[in-house]
């Protein structure tokens, strides 16, 4: 009926006040550990490879061993949160990966090692998929893209955790590579376990009032707004509308019908191409900054590459809502994939008409800036693709595809760092660009527009 008030009417309506700040700290703080748990690899991989003798092939898997189960875990995550309830999910999804990181510090070698990063990245990406599902669910579509973008923000901010927590790890407190005689990269995977107690807040959340509906559960449902609107000084309008389909609909045939087909397409190669440049360039770093001798101290400038993906963000929240997603996301990733080439070269000590166009360093803070720039917005844009039923499998699927770059970017990093570094940054330069030039030849613009 043409008068029937559905979800999306009553949220859109609501303004923005201390609920959605306070969800958007709690969903953020899951986002940042998460980044914690995915980057504390990159700064013990070298310790690793002194003490295991690892080559550079094993070396790349361990690196890649937390993406792999990323891959599967947000395949997961996502028809998990469509079939049971967003929240249900995102409890086991943290416990999962707080677990797993605490017991990687137990590890005995490789295999070990591998395991345990397999399980706690199954929980990252299972924990990931559902709380961009979560958050984007309470917001109002004029709101939905900045915050999103800000809910981003905590990713940096995991990354100035990663590094501190590694530099305390590994640096103050080591003495010969260990703590109490006990090897100081333990230490880092166990300071990764503490974000379990973030379970304690999960627990008191609420579903979405857009599961709620999808799930005919109408009394729920508003509930769930009157309860967001009195939080923030507000009131709500009543929904009258449910959809009975949700039960058979969250599944992954529904993504490649022919209303979904080419969003599932593009999405999942977007999210190839930003993953590959990411994890090919980051899960290496610190290994690329020391071998480079680029002056400085490591953890210093790691600092400083997370602190220049914060204006990044900043800037994508500005641009999202004013020009759209599809612009801000071609741009910044082909300025990432601009960058990354400079850099690249630069490493390389090569020099375009015999000049230093950009100094290594900035080159790679300019790099950061756009590249996490892009990320927020992708996030956004990904979960106005798909309606209520299938926006966490589909959320889920793409980003699993986009796991599978994720995971042969740091083989691919390490298989051709022996031709240097140029050869090894500069298929990553390219991948970023081509994911830009995808979207915005191939993208549908989402500003504006309601969830399904």
């Amino acid at each position: 009926m043409s008068d029937e008030t559905t979800v999306s009417d009553v949220v859109d309506d609501l303004s923005t006040g201390s609920f959605h700040r306070r969800l958007l700290l709690i969903t953020g703080c899951a986002l940042c550990f998460t980044a914690v748990e995915i980057l504390s690899i990159s700064f013990v991989l070298p310790a690793l490879i002194d003490s295991w003798s690892l080559s550079g092939v094993a070396a790349g898997l361990l690196g890649s061993s937390a993406l792999v189960g990323i891959m599967f875990g947000s395949w997961f995550g996502g028809w998990y949160a469509d079939r049971v309830g967003r929240v249900s999910g995102l409890q086991w999804a943290v416990l999962c990966y707080s677990l797993f990181a605490g017991l990687t510090a137990l590890s005995l070698g490789f295999y070990s090692l591998f395991a345990f990063r397999l399980l706690t990245g199954f929980g990252v990406g299972w924990a990931t998929t559902i709380t961009v599902s979560y958050l984007s669910e309470h917001l109002p579509t004029r709101h939905r893209g900045r915050y999103i973008v800000y809910f981003e923000m905590f990713w940096p901010i995991g990354t100035i955790l990663a590094v501190v927590l590694a530099w305390i790890c590994l640096d103050v407190l080591a003495t010969d590579g260990t703590i109490l005689g006990v090897a100081s990269w333990r230490f880092v995977f166990l300071g990764a376990a503490l974000p379990a107690v973030l379970v304690l807040v999960i627990r008191r959340l609420e579903e979405t009032p857009y599961y709620l509906a999808s799930d005919d559960r109408l009394d729920d449902a508003n509930a769930r707004v009157q309860d967001i609107a009195g939080e923030n000084g507000d009131s709500a309008s009543a929904i009258t509308a449910t959809r009975s389909d949700r039960g058979n609909s969250a599944s992954f045939a529904r993504l490649f019908e022919p209303g979904l087909r080419r969003r599932t397409i593009l999405a999942s190669l977007s999210w190839f191409g930003i993953n590959f440049g990411f994890y090919g360039i980051f899960i290496w770093l610190p290994d690329t900054l020391e071998a480079a001798n680029v002056g400085g101290d490591l953890y210093g400038q790691l600092f400083l590459v997370a602190i220049a993906q914060l204006p990044g963000i900043l800037s994508a929240a500005y641009l999202i809502d004013r020009i759209g997603r599809m612009y801000t996301i071609g741009g910044y990733l082909l300025l990432a994939g601009v960058f990354t080439f400079t850099f690249a070269t630069e490493l390389a000590g090569w020099s375009i008409a015999g000049l230093e166009v950009v100094h290594p360093l900035l080159s790679l803070f300019l790099a950061s800036f756009f590249l996490i720039g892009a990320w927020g917005p992708m996030l956004a844009y990904t979960a106005e693709l798909f309606p209520t039923e299938v926006r966490g499998t589909g959320f889920g699927f793409a980003s699993g595809i986009g796991k599978i770059a994720s995971i042969s970017g740091p083989i691919v990093a390490g298989l051709l760092v022996t031709w240097g570094y140029f050869v090894a940054l500069t298929p990553f330069a390219i991948g970023m660009a081509a994911g830009a030039v995808l979207i915005l030849t191939w993208g549908t613009e989402t500003k504006g527009q309601s969830l399904q």
